[in-house]
Order: structure tokens, then C-alpha cells, then sequence
């Protein structure tokens, strides 16, 4: 049985995340700060990432986030709000220190957060 209107359901949600995560991770490898600053490629390539990782992460249950207090859910969606509706206030430096600091250790959550989902609603997603 479909979510409501064929929306998805957290565990795509989730994957949605962890995919971002992913791509920032990929695109930021190997990258100095000024290679990430220089390239507006780049640039907006990762801001993207984190556009799809905050939206996603608006649309993940309550329930589910209240399961998942590792996850910074509130941080995760400001900082795509700063993104998408405040992009003349966006500091590239912090991008940069989100992207390399934070979004490692996000990834392996939301990993486990989305096996965990996966084994409850039925595997809808493979990672």
C-alpha cells in the first residue's frame, strides 16, 4: 500500500538524505578550501546537496526524528533554508566546514537510521 498521495515515506526520505550525504562527501573529496571556493561548480553543486538533505529532512515523521535524536533535524532544515531563501547571506567558509566536519559523521547516521527503516516498512530503497 502507497504512502498518502504517493508521497514518499520516511525510509525514501531518509535515503533521499543519505544520498546528499553522499554526493557532498563525493564531491568535496579531495578538495582544498580554495579549489571549493574557486569553483562555482562546485559551489553550487554542494549547495544543492544540502538543499535535497534539508528538504528531505523536513518531510521525515515526528516520530521518526524523536527516534533519531542524533540527528540534528532543525539545523539540518535551517541550514537548507539559509541555502534556498537567504543565498546572498550564504558563507561559503561554513559550507565548507559543514560539508567536511559534519556531514561524515551524518552519513553513518542517517546509514544506519535508513537500515533501520528499511527492516521495519519492508526494503523500498536498496543503499
Amino acid at each position: 500500500m502507497k504512502a498518502n498521495k504517493g508521497r514518499p515515506r520516511d525510509p525514501e526520505r531518509v535515503l533521499h538524505m543519505l544520498t546528499a550525504a553522499r554526493h557532498i562527501e563525493q564531491f568535496l573529496q579531495g578538495k582544498t578550501f580554495r579549489d571549493f571556493t574557486t569553483d562555482i561548480l562546485l559551489q553550487s553543486a554542494v549547495e544543492r546537496q544540502f538543499d535535497i538533505l534539508g528538504e528531505a529532512a523536513s518531510h521525515v515523521s515526528v516520530g521518526t526524528q524523536q527516534l533519531w535524536p542524533s540527528v540534528d533535524w532543525q539545523e539540518t532544515k535551517d541550514f537548507r533554508n539559509l541555502i534556498a531563501h537567504e543565498y546572498f547571506r550564504v558563507d561559503q567558509a561554513k559550507v565548507w566546514q559543514v560539508g567536511q566536519q559534519l556531514i561524515p559523521g551524518l552519513r553513518l547516521v542517517l546509514e544506519t537510521l535508513f537500515a533501520d527503516l528499511d527492516q521495519q516498512f519492508g526494503p523500498d530503497a536498496g543503499v
